[in-house]
C-alpha cells in the first residue's frame, strides 16, 4: 500500500480498516457472485458513512440491484446520497406499477416516470439505464443491451472517494433560533442527531417537547439516557408511562452513569425481585430473599411488579398486593446504620477465590469472579447456583474471546435464550458459535436486534437473521403482521422493505387506525416503495396536520398522487414551502407550482 493510502488508513477506526481492506481489494475488478453477496451484506449493515459513501461512488457496484437497494435502505448512508438512491428505487417501482396499470392510466404514469428520470443525479442516470437494460430482452441472437461502466483506476484518491457529500439544505442551525423556534424544531425535526441533542438539553421544556416528536423511539431514548448528564431527565423518562414499563429503557436507566443513585437502586431492586420470582422459592433461603427484596421495594416500583405479574405469573398478584398493603410509607434508614467493612488491602488467595466462585451469593462478587484471571476459577463460577441467567447475560459484554466461547460451549448456559442472545451480540464470538446459538433464539425481537446491532460483524449471522425474519413474517396472517409492525416501531419495514411494502392490504388496514404511531406513518411516507393508495390514505390521516415532517416526506415522495400533493402543499406555510423548494428531490409539478 502506498504512503497516501497509509495516511488515509490512520483516519479510520479499527473496524472500518477491516472492511476497507475488503472493499479496496474487490473494487478494481468485476465482482463475483460471492463478492456481490458480501457487498450486499456490507451495504445493508455497515454503520460507517465514509465506507458507504465509497460504495455509492463505485458505479459498477451500483449496477447490481441488491447493492444499490441495500445502500438506499441503510440509515447510516449519508442523507444526500440516500435520497438520490431512493429516487432510483422509486423510478423502477413506478415502472413496475406502470406495466400493471390500466391502459387509461399508462400515459400519465409514463409521464411521471420520465419526469422522475429527469430529476435523477447525473452520476446515477447511467446506472439507472444499465439496470433497465439488464431487465430488457436481448436485441439480437448474440448480443445484449448491457453496457458495463468503466472499472476504477489502480490507486484512487481514497480520501476524496470517502469524503462525505454536502448535506441537503436544512433548516437554520438551532443556535440561531430563539426559544420558540427551538421548541418548534424539537417537535418537528426528522434528524436523529438533532433530536438526540434536544432530548439531552438542560432546558426541561425543550426536552418535553422533543419527547413528543413522532421519531422518538425506544432506541433513541436509551441512547439519550446513556449520554445525558441532567439528573431530572432520568426522572422525566421514569415518570412517563410509555417508557416506565419498557425493559430496555429500565436497563438503560440503571446502567447510565448520569442516573441518580436512588433511581438506579429503585430499578435495580425491581430487576432482582423479578429474577427471584421467576426462579420461585424452592427453599427457605430463596423465600427469605424474596421477602427481603419486597420490604426494600419503593412504592413507585409496585406498578412495574404488578405489570410483570399480570403478564408472567398472575398467581403472584395476591402476593404483590399483600406486600403493598403492608408497605411502610416512611422508610427507616437502616442501610445507613450498618457499619462499613474495612478493606484489608491485599490480594485474595487462590483458596479464597475458589471459595467465592462456588459459594458467593452477592451479584458484585460473582461479577468479579467471572473476570478472574484464572480460567479455572471462571469455570467454577459458571457452576455457582447463585449465578442467574440475567446476571450472566449482563456480564458477557465484559468478557474476552476465550470466556465467551466457553459459555457458548457450556452444556447449560448455551441453552438459555437470554444468555444465548447476549453471546450472539458479543463482537469476539466466532461465526460458528454465533450461528449455533442463533438457532436457539425464538421470536422476532432477537432477529431484529441482531440486524440493528453494529457489534455483530458476521454477515452470515445477519443473513440468517434476515431469512428467519422474512419466513416468520410471511407465515403470519394480516392481524399478526399489523401487530408485529406496530410493536417493532417500523423496524420490520426497514429490514423487509420488499415483503412489507408490497403487502398493500396489510398496510391499508394498519393506516386505517386513527391512533397509529406517527413514526410509522413517517417511515411509510418517506419510503419510495410504499404503494400509491397507501400514500393517498396517509395524506388523509388525522395525524398529518400535527406533524409537518410527514407532510414534507409525502411531498418529496414522487409516488404521492398529484391531487394529494397539491392539497398538502396548500397546507404548508410560506417558510415551509420555501424550504422544500430548496430540495433537489421535490417533484417538478410542485416546483412549478411553487
Amino acid at each position: 500500500m502506498i504512503a497516501g493510502e497509509s495516511e488515509f488508513l490512520e483516519t479510520l477506526t479499527e473496524p472500518e480498516r477491516l472492511h476497507f481492506r475488503h472493499l479496496a481489494m474487490v473494487r478494481p475488478q468485476l465482482p463475483s457472485d460471492g463478492q456481490i453477496h458480501m457487498l450486499e451484506g456490507l451495504a445493508r449493515s455497515l454503520p460507517s458513512p465514509r465506507l458507504l459513501t465509497l460504495m455509492a461512488r463505485t458505479p459498477h457496484w451500483l449496477a447490481h440491484w441488491p447493492i444499490l437497494l441495500g445502500l438506499a435502505e441503510n440509515e447510516a448512508t449519508p442523507e444526500a446520497i440516500r435520497r438520490d438512491l431512493e429516487m432510483v428505487v422509486s423510478l423502477f417501482d413506478q415502472m413496475r406499477e406502470m406495466d400493471k396499470a390500466p391502459a387509461a392510466e399508462k400515459e400519465d404514469r409514463s409521464e411521471s416516470v420520465k419526469a422522475l428520470y429527469s430529476q435523477l443525479n447525473v452520476g446515477l442516470k447511467p446506472v439507472a439505464k444499465l439496470l433497465a437494460k439488464q431487465l430488457a430482452k436481448t436485441v439480437t441472437a448474440t448480443g445484449t443491451t448491457q453496457e458495463l461502466p468503466p472499472l476504477p483506476s489502480e490507486h484512487p484518491d481514497w480520501a476524496a472517494l470517502t469524503d462525505l457529500p454536502a448535506a441537503l439544505p436544512q433548516q437554520p442551525p438551532t443556535q440561531n433560533l430563539d426559544r420558540a423556534g427551538r421548541l418548534a424544531r424539537a417537535n418537528q425535526t426528522a434528524q436523529t442527531d438533532e433530536l438526540l441533542s434536544f432530548l439531552v438539553d438542560p432546558d426541561p421544556d425543550l426536552r418535553q417537547t422533543a419527547l413528543q416528536n413522532p421519531l422518538v423511539t425506544e432506541e433513541l431514548v436509551c441512547q439519550a439516557l446513556a449520554e445525558c448528564s441532567v439528573s431530572s431527565f432520568f426522572e422525566e423518562i421514569y415518570a412517563e408511562a410509555r417508557w416506565y414499563f419498557r425493559e430496555p429503557v429500565r436497563v438503560s436507566l440503571q446502567g447510565s452513569p448520569g442516573c441518580p443513585s436512588d433511581l438506579s437502586k429503585r430499578v435495580g431492586l425491581s430487576r432482582l425481585l423479578v429474577t427471584a420470582l421467576e426462579h420461585g422459592g424452592p427453599d427457605r433461603a430463596s423465600l427469605r430473599r424474596i421477602v427481603s427484596l419486597f420490604t426494600q421495594l419503593e412504592e413507585s416500583e409496585y406498578q412495574f411488579i404488578t405489570f410483570w405479574a399480570k403478564r408472567q405469573s398472575p398467581q403472584l398478584l395476591r402476593v404483590v398486593k399483600y406486600f403493598y398493603d403492608r408497605l411502610q410509607r416512611e422508610r427507616s434508614g437502616l442501610s445507613t446504620a450498618l457499619p462499613e467493612r474495612g478493606e484489608e488491602g491485599r490480594w485474595a488467595t487462590m483458596e479464597e477465590r475458589v471459595f467465592l466462585a462456588t459459594q458467593a451469593t452477592q451479584e458484585e462478587q460473582i461479577r468479579q469472579i467471572l473476570k478472574d484471571p484464572d480460567h479455572q476459577v471462571f469455570r467454577l463460577a459458571l457452576e455457582n447456583p447463585a449465578l442467574s441467567p440475567r446476571l450472566l447475560a449482563s456480564s458477557v459484554s465484559a468478557l474476552d474471546h476465550d470466556r465467551v466461547e466457553a459459555i457458548a460451549a457450556h452444556r447449560t448456559w448455551s441453552e438459555d435464550p437470554m444468555v444465548a442472545e447476549a453471546l450472539v451480540h458479543h463482537p469476539h464470538l466466532s461465526e460458528a458459535s454465533a450461528l449455533l446459538l442463533f438457532g436457539r433464539l425464538q421470536g422476532m425481537k432477537p432477529a431484529i436486534e441482531i440486524l440493528r446491532d453494529p457489534r455483530v460483524l458476521h454477515l452470515e449471522v445477519k443473513r440468517r437473521a434476515l431469512d428467519y425474519l422474512r419466513a416468520l413474517y410471511q407465515e403470519m396472517d394480516i392481524p399478526d403482521r399489523i401487530t408485529a409492525l406496530r410493536t417493532s416501531g417500523g423496524e420490520l419495514m426497514r429490514h423487509l422493505p420488499q415483503e412489507v411494502l408490497q403487502d398493500e392490504e396489510t398496510l391499508r388496514r394498519m393506516v386505517a387506525d386513527r391512533q397509529l404511531d406517527p413514526g410509522i406513518l413517517l417511515r411509510l411516507a418517506r419510503n419510495k416503495l410504499t404503494p400509491r393508495t397507501v400514500l393517498e390514505q396517509i395524506a388523509g390521516h388525522p395525524v398529518l396536520m400535527a406533524h409537518a415532517a410527514i407532510m414534507s416526506e409525502l411531498l418529496l415522495n414522487p409516488k404521492t398522487p398529484r391531487t394529494a400533493s397539491m392539497r398538502i402543499w396548500g397546507l404548508l406555510s410560506e417558510a415551509e414551502q420555501h424550504q422544500l423548494l430548496r430540495s433537489p428531490h421535490l417533484p417538478a409539478a410542485l416546483r412549478n407550482l411553487g
